[in-house]
């Protein structure tokens, strides 16, 4: 099926150009979780009068309680995606600079009336002279400092891709506070009836997404950051925002 789509680039072994798009992913809608009471909610604060009723609560709970992890998993998969897709489009943008700038080298050596029988020792010493110049301008190149309007375009792309990362942990972290919050009201039900809550206290642990690695460009001999160092500098709302989300990931470890 994949060979007989557009996607047949993905499985061929011939290498990947910039034209090569990646079927577009398309978001479903989701509703929303809702903050008034649960569903079911009446259905399940009666107190059972047969055993047969208590196990159709237990069932109910399982369920809705299965169809909510469902539903968070889709939203954190779905996120991955459109930020996999800003990634993509980002990788394609500099494979056609890079494409743009490999069709303006000499791919053919030119003898300029040499004989070009490869058996011709004069001819053969033009070829080496040619690919040894040809190595060492590409080596320059790939030295050479990248231009201002080049740190600038990387910049605003990894700032967006930063802001969309952020933007999407801090949404994972209000429906997992939601998600705790309403496993705090099931284990006190529980509790006051005797049983034990009927799914596990949520974490946050796995749910966030990492921060996006900050664009280099080679210089001289070694790999700098565009700006500033490699990591985020200290005292920033970015490390206030990642040091949040360990300080939540094991304060829901350690209740669990």
């Amino acid at each position: 099926m994949v060979r007989s789509s557009s996607a047949a680039f993905l499985v061929s072994l011939s290498p990947i150009q910039s034209t090569s798009t990646p079927p577009t992913f398309i978001p479903i809608p989701i509703s929303p979780y809702s903050r008034k009471k649960a569903r079911y909610s009446d259905l399940l604060i009666v107190p059972p009068s047969n055993v047969l009723e208590e196990e159709l609560q237990n069932s109910v709970r399982e369920l809705l309680a299965a169809n909510k992890e469902q539903k968070s998993l889709l939203i954190s998969m779905q996120s991955s995606l459109v930020l996999n897709g800003a990634y993509c489009d980002l990788v394609r943008g500099q494979l056609a600079a890079q494409e743009e700038s490999k069709k303006s080298k000499k791919g053919k050596l030119v003898g300029n009336g040499i004989p070009r029988l490869l058996t011709s020792k004069d001819f053969v010493r033009c070829v080496v002279a040619f690919q040894k110049a040809a190595e060492e301008k590409e080596a320059e190149m790939k030295k050479r400092r990248a231009t201002k309007a080049e740190k600038s375009t990387a910049m605003s792309q990894w700032k967006e891709l930063e802001k969309a990362r952020k933007a999407e942990n801090v949404a994972i972290r209000a429906r997992w506070q939601e998600d705790v919050k309403a496993w705090e009201e099931e284990r006190d039900r529980a509790k006051a009836n005797r049983q034990r809550p009927s799914w596990n206290k949520p974490v946050l642990k796995g749910q966030l997404f990492s921060p996006v690695p900050k664009p280099t460009f080679a210089t001289n001999d070694q790999e700098e950051p565009i700006a500033g160092p490699s990591r985020l500098p200290v005292n920033t709302d970015s490390d206030k925002s990642e040091s949040e989300d360990s300080e939540d990931e094991n304060e829901s470890a350690d209740d669990e």
